[in-house]
């Protein structure tokens, strides 16, 4: 294998700038990034830019935290890049080279290495799509009852979903009333915080009232259970007249009662929750094992597609589990929800947080079957994208601490690491696996977890250990892109230690603009906008003598860079931080401010 060293990569330097020069964009959209949910994901069509302007046909490429296999769909999309990649391409002055790669994914994870075998090798889109389509028939003709029903004049009609809702008790009278009745209000509407007992006529907080609970036998634990009381609230679905929404009557109940005592099918997983660092008092209340993150209706429709399943061909028995799981955790468990947004005149309809498992006050049960098979036609539009590239993606179903390659075998690395505690993925991905009956091993898992007993510390050693593998593997002329996010300087630290102790040097720094956050992003108290991402390369040669460089000098430089530049973003202090991070490790200085440290610092409030 001819490797030509460092000197070549820094004559690489000025075809690959012009991708490093600006923040670069990262739509979450499109069949291929929608087919399934899994947090952090970046856009695949982002990745095969790097990818094919950092490779020539027929090199390997190498991801050691594929998660959901991106980086594979993205090598697959090197030979047949969709218009939108070329555009963005020319838009850049960018000048890929476009064909097959061979690509090897490394994840823990068992659910994001089905995905990533399904995704990068997806069975034919026809046989697929009419496979879908029978197994929804199948499931409607036998327990189509589930969701039939009728509209708010009598006529017949099929649910959409249906709110349920906490049940409050006051702390003074212990009068019972439902969380939908104590908080929704309408013209305008909006959730109130207080409400007045119907008991005692006192002005009561909603979050100063206890949950209701109840004990019920659960019939597949066989034994009595407590649980949180919800009551259905408002039922929402069509008939040939159009949509509509309407009280709960006796019928809904009726059928509630009725999936709740019939039999489940004995592929329904009985799993119980190994629950860490997500694990809430409150709204987890009874949620012991992972059938109980369900209405029994919605766990029975989920239930009897999973079952089916079994009678399909194997070309596309695991494309049919995974259509059943982009659906599963995310649109039909508890978590699915009910926001209120300004200037709707009713609750919008949302699925699950990304990054949690958060159950609000107002689960919404939605129509499986429905939902499914809306599912089918991004599916097919997925597969189709990948069909007929000839790259090739090998993946792997491991730990990236050990890799099974040879030395100096792979020409470039884009990976996304975990940033830290930020999402512990085998508890997230826990609902989904219990379905395949097969969980991840959190002893691999690289992650802060309190819950794991995993600190910084073993976080850096284990990260030490993949970088190790990368600078082992990565020929003497390759390059690795890493993304990376986090707003403490003790996870840089980490990651810059495990970097540098593999001989890998920073050689340019940019951020990708990820266009949604994830709601941990969203909600939390200090947030960055847009990762910092790194080009790495293995170098013996010792740097240039820099003149010291302090902290106050990279704000001031990158305060006023952000003045000079035309995008507003830039001067976010979100993304500021971001620069500031890319600042730090271009100079290779260590990153020893963390996001609040730096907007104190930097005194970015006087900039908004």
């Amino acid at each position: 294998m001819k490797t030509t060293g460092p000197r070549q990569v820094r004559r690489m330097t000025p075809r690959l700038s012009a991708l490093y020069a600006n923040a670069l964009p990262a739509d979450r959209t499109g069949a291929l990034y929608n087919a399934f949910s899994y947090p952090t994901k970046i856009s695949p069509e982002s990745i095969a830019l790097f990818i094919a302007t950092h490779t020539a046909p027929g090199d390997t490429v190498l991801d050691v935290f594929s998660g959901s296999g991106t980086t594979g769909i993205a090598t697959k999309l090197c030979d047949k890049p969709t218009q939108p990649m070329i555009d963005l391409a020319q838009s850049l002055s960018l000048t890929p080279e476009w064909g097959p790669r061979h690509a090897v994914l490394y994840d823990v994870s068992v659910l994001g290495s089905l995905v990533a075998k399904v995704m990068c090798d997806p069975p034919d889109s026809g046989r697929f799509a009419a496979a879908a389509s029978d197994l929804l028939k199948k499931a409607e003709a036998s327990h189509g009852w589930l969701y039939n029903t009728t509209g708010a004049s009598g006529e017949p009609g099929t649910i959409r979903h249906t709110i349920w809702s906490d049940v409050l008790v006051c702390l003074h009278c212990h009068r019972e009333t439902t969380y939908w009745d104590a908080a929704v209000r309408r013209h305008p509407l909006r959730l109130e915080r207080t409400f007045v007992c119907g008991g005692c006529e006192r002005t009561i907080d909603v979050d100063d009232c206890d949950r209701a609970v109840e004990r019920v036998r659960d019939q597949l634990l066989g034994r009595v259970v407590e649980r949180k009381r919800r009551l259905p609230v408002a039922v929402y679905g069509k008939s040939n007249t159009g949509n509509w929404q309407r009280e709960v009557r006796a019928e809904d109940q009726v059928v509630c009662n009725r999936a709740a005592s019939s039999r489940v099918p004995s592929t329904a997983p009985v799993s119980e929750i190994a629950w860490g660092d997500l694990y809430r008092a409150g709204y987890h209340h009874g949620i012991t094992h992972a059938h109980h993150f369900y209405t029994p209706r919605n766990f029975l429709a989920v239930a009897v597609l999973w079952d089916l399943i079994d009678q399909y061909d194997d070309e596309v028995r695991d494309a049919l589990r995974l259509l059943v799981l982009s659906y599963n955790a995310t649109h039909s468990t508890l978590m699915t929800r009910v926001v209120v947004k300004h200037g709707q005149k009713d609750l919008v309809l949302t699925g699950a947080q990304s990054g949690v498992l958060y159950v609000s006050g107002l689960p919404v049960e939605k129509n499986v079957f429905a939902g499914v098979r809306r599912k089918i036609a991004t599916f097919v539009g997925a597969f189709q994208l990948v069909a007929g590239s000839k790259s090739t993606v090998d993946v792997q179903n491991a730990s990236s601490t050990k890799l099974d390659l040879p030395d100096g075998s792979v020409r470039y690395v884009f990976t996304d690491p975990p940033f830290g505690g930020y999402i512990p993925y085998a508890e997230i991905n826990e609902i989904n696996e219990a379905w395949l009956r097969t969980r991840t091993n959190r002893a691999d898992e690289i992650v802060v977890s309190a819950a794991a007993g995993k600190d910084v510390a073993a976080y850096a050693k284990l990260m030490q250990l993949v970088f190790a593998e990368v600078s082992r593997v990565l020929r003497n002329d390759g390059l690795a892109t890493v993304v990376f996010h986090s707003a403490k300087s003790e996870i840089w630290s980490a990651l810059t230690s495990a970097y540098a102790s593999a001989g890998l040097t920073v050689k340019l720094t940019s951020v990708l603009d990820k266009k949604q956050a994830s709601f941990k992003q969203v909600v939390s108290t200090i947030t960055v906008k847009g990762d910092p991402l790194m080009l790495l390369n293995k170098s013996s040669a010792s740097k240039a003598e820099r003149p010291a460089t302090s902290v106050h000098e990279l704000i001031d430089t990158v305060l006023l860079d952000s003045r000079n530049s035309p995008h507003p973003d830039e001067r976010t202090k979100e993304r500021l931080f971001s620069r500031f991070v890319t600042r730090c490790l271009s100079e290779g200085i260590p990153v020893s401010l963390g996001a609040a440290e730096f907007y104190e610092l930097a005194g970015v409030w006087r900039l908004q």
